[in-house]
């Protein structure tokens, strides 16, 4: 799915996730290519709000939230 979000939305995300995790509960993954993400700014890269950029002071990507994982993973 990262993959698929960054082609999607050409975004040059990092190549190294280093946790990740899949809250069932509300359906949200969190990506962090950084732990801990030090994220000071975020960005939304789509018109819904579901697709969250996390950016640390330099704006570099730290972090990526899927909102309604499992909706967008079916699209």
């Amino acid at each position: 799915m990262v993959k698929e979000i960054a082609e999607r939305y050409n975004l040059n995300l990092p190549s190294k996730i280093v946790m990740f995790h899949n809250d069932d509960a509300s359906d949200t993954l969190y990506v962090h290519f950084e732990y801990p993400a030090k994220s000071v700014d975020s960005r939304f890269e789509d018109k819904y709000g579901e697709i969250v950029l996390g950016l640390d002071k330099k704006g570099k990507i730290v972090n990526l939230t899927v909102i309604n994982a499992m909706a967008y993973g079916q699209q």
